[in-house]
C-alpha cells in the first residue's frame, strides 16, 4: 500500500496540494520584503564591526553599530510575527480542507484507512503544509542574502572570494545528498507516528474491554512495539542531524583553512592589509550563514514532501458529494423500498449479501432476522446509501438510492444502533443533533418522553443541560441508549431503522418504548433488526436472511409454513409451534 501511495503522490501532486486552499500571500510577501531589508541591515552591522575591529572607535561608528543591531532585532521580530501568522493561517486552512475531505470520504474509504490514521493525518501530518510555504519564502530571502553577501565579499577581495566560491559545489553536493535522505527520514518518522497514534487511539478508547479481559500485560507489550517504531525513527533522525552538523563543520573548517593559507599569501605579497583575514572572515561568516540557510531550507522542503505524502494521497482519493444526485420526493410522501438483486461485500471476494430482491412496504413495521454475519446491519446501511451495492439496485419509490442526493436520502432516516455514539456536550445537544437551526426544547422533551428518557434526564444535575462526557461516558449504557432513541425520534423520520435498539435495555422497557414508537410514528416505515422474537412476531412483514441470502418474507403465520430458520428461532426462544401444541 505504501508503495502505491508513493507512486500516486508525485512532486507535481505535492505542489498542486497548495492550490487547494487560499494562502495569505500578503503576509509572506511582507515577510519577504522585511527579510530583504534585514539583509541590508546585517551587512551594515558587518561593516561597522569591521571598522570597530580596525580600532575606529568613534562615536558615530559605535552609535551606528548599536542602531543597526536594534534595527536587526526589530526586523527579525517582525519577520517572525508575519511569517508565524501566515504559517498559522496556512495550517488552519489546510486542516479545514482535510477535515472536509475526511467527512466526505466514502465509508469504505474511511474504514480502509482507519479513523485513527485519519486523525493522525489531521493532527500531525497537515502541520507540515505551513512549513513548506514559509520555507519557500525563506529560501528566496536566503538566496538574496547569499548573493548580496557574496558581492560584498567579492568587493572586499575578489581573489579570495573566488577560492571560496570554488568550495560551494562541494557544499551543494553534500547537502543535496542529506536532503534526499531527509525525505526518507521524515517519511519514516511520520509513518511511525501514524502507527503509534493509530495503536493508542484504538486501544485507549477500548480500555474497559482491555481491563475486562485482564489483557493489560499483553497490551503493554504491543504498545511498546509501537513506541519502539517511533524510537527507531527518532534515532535515524538524530543520526541525520549529526551528519548535517558534521557536513557544516567540515565545510566551515575547509573554508577557514583556505582563507588562512590564501589570505596569508596575499598579505605577504602586500595585496591585503594585515587585518584582511579577520575582515574577510566577517563577510565569509555571513556567506556561510546564508549558504547553510538555503541548503537547510531545501532539506526541510524534502522532509515535508515525505510528511505530506499521506495527506496528498488522501486528498487525491475518492470523495462523496452530499449534494450530488436527484432530489427525493417530500419525505411525508410514503414510498416503498425495493431491492433488486442486491449483493454486497466489504471485501469483494467475500460477499456478505447475495442477490437480495424484496420490497419493504411503506407505513408498516418490517422485521429482519438472521444468523450472526448474515448482513442484517449491512442491509440497513445500504438502504441509507452509506454503502453502495456491488451489484443490483435499491429503489426508494421510483428513485434509485444510488442516484439520489445523499444528504436528502439520509435525512429521511432515523438510525438507532445497538451501541450509539454520543458527543461531548449537553443532553439537549445530543438529542437535537442533526437540527440545522436551534434546538426546539418542546420537541426535545417530547422525543425524550417517547424514549422513556425524560424522567432520568430531569434527575441529572443540570437536567437537559447536563454534559454527557466524551462519548457519553458520564451516563450508563441504558441512559445512552434512551438518548440515542430520542435523537432518532426528534427528527420524526419517514423511515426509522432500529438495529438491536433495545439491546442495552431490559425487555419491559424495550417493549414499552417500541409500542410507544409504533403508535407515535403510525404511518411511518419502521424497520427493525432484532433477536427477540416477541418483537419480530408483531411485525407487518418479516424478512428472513440465511447466510446473506433471502430465505423467505411474509407474516408470522406465513413464515411458520415457509421458513425453517424462522421456526428454529421460535423454538430456541421457547415458543411452541402450532403442530407441537396440537401434539401436546
Amino acid at each position: 500500500m505504501k508503495n502505491k501511495q508513493k507512486a500516486k503522490f508525485s512532486f507535481g501532486a505535492y505542489l498542486s496540494f497548495f492550490t487547494r486552499f487560499p494562502i495569505p500571500w500578503w503576509l509572506f510577501l511582507l515577510s519577504l520584503l522585511l527579510g530583504f531589508a534585514n539583509t541590508e541591515v546585517v551587512l551594515a552591522v558587518s561593516n561597522y564591526l569591521i571598522r570597530i575591529n580596525k580600532g575606529e572607535l568613534y562615536n558615530g561608528v559605535i552609535i551606528g553599530y548599536a542602531l543597526m543591531n536594534v534595527f536587526n532585532a526589530l526586523l527579525s521580530m517582525l519577520i517572525n510575527l508575519t511569517g508565524g501568522y501566515g504559517s498559522a493561517l496556512v495550517t488552519l486552512r489546510a486542516r479545514k480542507l482535510l477535515w472536509r475531505k475526511i467527512l466526505h470520504l466514502p465509508m469504505r474509504e474511511v474504514e480502509r484507512r482507519q479513523p485513527s490514521a485519519l486523525i493522525s493525518g489531521l493532527v500531525n501530518d497537515i502541520t507540515q503544509a505551513s512549513l513548506v510555504v514559509q520555507m519557500a519564502f525563506n529560501t528566496i530571502v536566503s538566496l538574496y542574502s547569499f548573493f548580496r553577501c557574496c558581492w560584498e565579499m567579492y568587493r572586499f577581495d575578489g581573489t579570495l572570494s573566488l577560492y571560496m566560491l570554488l568550495l560551494l559545489p562541494i557544499a551543494v553536493l553534500v547537502f543535496a545528498l542529506v536532503g534526499h535522505l531527509q525525505y526518507q527520514m521524515m517519511l519514516r518518522r511520520y509513518d511511525s507516528l501514524n502507527v503509534m497514534t493509530t495503536f493508542f487511539s484504538e486501544h485507549i478508547s477500548a480500555a474497559k474491554h482491555v481491563k475486562a479481559q485482564a489483557m493489560e500485560d499483553l497490551e503493554v507489550t504491543e504498545g511498546l512495539k509501537a513506541i519502539d517504531s517511533r524510537y527507531k525513527a527518532d534515532l535515524y533522525y538524530a543520526f541525520m542531524v549529526a551528519v548535517q552538523m558534521l557536513s557544516n563543520s567540515l565545510y566551515n573548517t575547509i573554508g577557514t583553512i583556505v582563507i588562512a593559507l590564501c589570505g596569508s599569501d596575499l598579505i605577504r605579497q602586500g595585496k591585503m592589509p594585515e587585518t584582511g583575514i579577520n575582515d574577510f572572515s566577517t563577510y565569509k561568516g555571513r556567506v556561510d550563514q546564508y549558504t547553510a540557510e538555503v541548503l537547510t531550507h531545501y532539506q526541510t522542503l524534502k522532509g515535508t514532501q515525505g510528511a505530506l505524502q499521506y495527506v496528498g494521497v488522501l486528498l487525491d482519493g475518492p470523495e462523496e458529494d452530499p449534494q450530488a444526485g436527484d432530489p427525493l420526493p417530500d419525505k411525508q410522501t410514503a414510498q416503498d423500498i425495493r431491492l433488486e438483486r442486491v449483493s454486497f461485500g466489504y471485501i469483494p471476494q467475500q460477499p456478505v449479501l447475495h442477490d437480495l430482491s424484496f420490497t419493504i412496504p411503506h407505513g408498516k413495521v418490517t422485521a429482519i432476522i438472521g444468523n450472526n454475519g448474515s448482513g442484517k446491519s449491512t442491509l440497513l446501511k445500504l438502504l441509507q446509501g452509506i454503502y453502495a451495492p456491488d451489484s443490483g439496485r435499491i429503489w426508494l419509490g421510483s428513485t434509485p438510492v444510488d442516484e439520489s442526493k445523499p444528504c436528502e436520502l439520509r435525512r429521511q432516516f432515523g438510525y438507532i444502533l445497538q451501541n450509539n455514539p454520543l458527543f461531548s456536550g449537553s443532553v439537549r445537544d445530543n438529542i437535537a443533533y442533526g437540527e440545522t437551526g436551534s434546538a426546539d426544547q418542546r420537541r426535545v422533551e417530547q422525543a425524550a418522553r417517547l424514549a422513556d428518557a425524560d424522567s432520568f434526564i430531569r434527575q441529572l444535575p443540570n437536567g437537559y443541560d447536563t454534559d454527557v462526557g466524551a462519548a457519553g461516558a458520564l451516563l450508563s449504557g441504558g441512559q445512552r441508549q434512551r438518548i440515542a432513541i430520542a435523537r432518532a425520534l426528534y427528527i420524526r423520520p419517514a423511515y426509522l431503522l432500529m438495529d438491536e435498539a433495545g439491546a442495552s435495555l431490559d425487555h419491559r422497557s424495550d417493549a414499552a418504548i417500541f409500542r410507544t414508537v409504533r403508535e407515535e410514528l403510525k404511518g411511518h416505515t419502521i424497520i427493525v433488526v432484532a433477536h427477540d422474537m416477541r418483537t419480530v412476531m408483531d411485525a407487518d412483514l418479516i424478512v428472513v436472511l440465511n447466510h446473506g441470502e433471502l430465505e423467505a418474507t411474509g407474516t408470522h403465520d406465513e413464515l411458520l409454513a415457509a421458513s425453517p430458520t424462522y421456526r428454529d428461532y421460535l423454538k430456541k426462544q421457547g415458543f411452541a409451534l402450532p403442530g407441537e401444541e396440537a401434539a401436546k
